[in-house]
């Protein structure tokens, strides 16, 4: 294992004043890189996160020493400075198209900082006239997430894998007895969609309840819900097995992100015991949740069709709880994901 961590940068001034050119090229971490390869006879580089200290010249680093290197795509930091296609509450691709990322600096997407949302820029742009990109095997999590670098990469990229996340189900347990419940469990932020979900089901059948995990910015309205809609109710943090107690029981886990989320762990838990999603109709939850027939996918912010996503839900409810453990067994199980891990490991190329 190879890691840095960030924080060092507030304690290390010089890094720090380093930063803009060493985002772009760590000759430390290529230094490092090529050392561990060859004392330690690395057979290949599998990177996760190379931003801000590592940076791209891990890639060179193995490349030198003739070694493949492959990359995980957690979010979208090479094709959108903010990393998440979501700015000022809205999706927002035009850095996807538009290579000169005028928008990024304008909107301040990375740490609300035009100064730093440059130096992002430049590291991209840099790499980009290098042609880095295309010197690395990549592993998707899922069919959107490729979609999305097809510009970068090109269409016939031959580089690539399709490998989900992956969760264990030792601790997970389906109860047959099932309520006409409905959780969420996360974030209460704006972009986790909690307001637009508090706005539904306030108009909702009260024989449908909602109950709600977590903590966030948005806590104060959600209480102020569960005073006036008696089928609203929040329990903030609480042990995993409670939660999961508590989602065995339910209909449905409701996923209402407004942004595209990276593989969400909340989603392979609830396939994990047999439990439908029903989410918001964008981004990687649609394409897993789609890839599963295993929910519903209502169109975003609309409540009508959030609506009609419930009584499918209910309606559909034995099959899609079918589907939602097929695909854990097929997909999502460790060790079905660690075969696939290999097989990547055996196809992985050096790239010049």
């Amino acid at each position: 294992t190879y890691a840095r961590d960030n924080s060092a940068l507030n304690k290390k001034i010089f890094e720090s004043l380093l930063l803009p050119f060493t985002t772009a090229w760590s000759f430390k971490t290529y230094r490092d890189i090529k050392n561990i390869i060859t004392n330690e006879h690395i057979d290949i580089v599998h990177c996760h996160n190379t931003f801000p200290l590592i940076s791209p010249s891990v890639y060179y680093a193995a490349i030198k020493c003739n070694v493949p290197v492959v990359q995980t795509i957690h979010n979208f930091r090479l094709i959108c400075p903010g990393a998440l296609f979501y700015v000022n509450g809205k999706i927002c691709e035009k850095c996807l198209t538009n290579n000169d990322f005028k928008s990024a600096i304008k909107n301040k997407c990375y740490r609300n900082s035009k100064i730093q949302t440059l130096i992002v820029i430049i590291m991209i742009k840099i790499h980009r006239k290098l042609g880095t990109y295309k010197k690395v095997n990549y592993i998707f999590l899922t069919e959107f997430n490729k979609s999305k670098f097809a510009n970068l990469l090109g269409q016939d990229y031959k580089y690539t894998f399709i490998k989900p996340n992956f969760v264990s189900n030792k601790n997970y347990k389906q109860i047959s007895n099932v309520k006409n419940k409905f959780l969420f469990i996360g974030r209460l932020d704006d972009n986790k969609g909690i307001n637009f979900l508090l706005d539904c089901f306030k108009t909702i059948s009260p024989k449908y309840e909602l109950h709600i995990y977590g903590d966030g910015k948005n806590k104060d309205n959600v209480l102020a819900y569960t005073k006036k809609c008696h089928n609203i109710k929040y329990y903030g943090y609480q042990p995993q097995n409670i939660i999961f107690k508590d989602l065995s029981e339910s209909k449905a886990l409701i996923f209402p992100s407004e942004w595209y989320e990276g593989f969400p762990k909340t989603i392979a838990e609830a396939f994990a015991i047999g439990i439908p999603v029903l989410t918001s109709n964008i981004g990687n939850q649609m394409s897993i949740v789609k890839s599963a027939k295993a929910g519903w996918q209502y169109e975003l912010n609309n409540k009508q069709s959030f609506n009609e996503g419930i009584e499918n839900i209910i309606k559909n409810n034995d099959i899609y709880s079918k589907n939602a453990k097929e695909y854990y067994q097929k997909v999502l199980l460790p060790e079905k994901n660690y075969k696939e891990l290999i097989n990547i490991y055996e196809n992985v190329k050096v790239i010049k």
